[in-house]
């Protein structure tokens, strides 16, 4: 019984099948994916697996929100370490991010892309709200730690580009899902001019918003 265990346990047993739902994940398309092989991949019954979550959407849910939050922290202390951080350093800070996300995060993204469309449709609102105030926390220190380096921007125009960029990134990832199917190639089809670049596409798009909306920074290519 989940209440049997202690905190410790519990906090364990959770990162036990997040670690496993991921796994399943990166292998799968989230439509293939089962609360029955989740729990199999586990090691824990089907029925411990629904005490934690009461649907795969509340799941990947958790791991999409609980994976920004550590991205966010992650992002902030690398910051504070910096000598020096200006608004050029901060901007082009977001374009290395960009593809450190899709090449580093692959998992993380792949989630968002998911979160409109499916996940909130069966995720628990509870459970969701729990975690996305957390997120939030560690958003606004992200926002408040670079605002304090870089005075001319306000936390809520710091939030706001870190929202442009997980929509770019989303909306790049769907184009470039034009040619597959449930992650399956269309090999028979030829849809070239829906090809998409994911990664230098996505950082190309994202530099001429940030060239349009700060006109006086020089952003470099890397």
């Amino acid at each position: 019984m989940v209440n049997s265990l202690t905190k410790e346990q519990k906090t364990d047993r959770a990162q036990q099948i997040a670690a496993a739902a991921l796994t399943l994940f990166e292998q799968q398309s989230f439509s293939q994916l089962t609360m029955a092989a989740i729990a199999k991949q586990a090691g824990v019954s089907k029925g411990t697996l629904f005490n934690y979550y009461e649907s795969k959407e509340s799941l990947f849910m958790t791991l999409l929100l609980d994976g920004y939050h550590q991205y966010f922290d992650d992002l902030t202390r690398r910051i504070e370490q910096c000598t020096t951080f200006t608004l050029a350093d901060f901007l082009q800070l977001l374009l290395t991010e960009t593809a450190n996300l899709i090449t580093t995060h692959g998992l993380l993204v792949r989630l968002n892309a998911l979160r409109g469309p499916i996940l909130e449709q069966g995720a628990n609102m509870a459970q969701t709200i729990s975690h996305r105030q957390a997120l939030y926390a560690s958003n606004e220190r992200l926002a408040q730690t670079i605002q304090t380096r870089v005075p001319t921007l306000t936390v809520a125009e710091i939030s706001q580009l870190l929202l442009v960029q997980s929509a770019m990134i989303s909306g790049m990832m769907n184009l470039a899902g034009l040619d597959e199917f449930n992650r399956q190639p269309l090999y028979d089809q030829d849809f070239e001019h829906f090809k998409v670049n994911l990664g230098p596409d996505t950082v190309t798009t994202f530099r001429y918003y940030l060239q349009g909306k700060y006109p006086t920074v020089v952003l470099t290519k890397e």
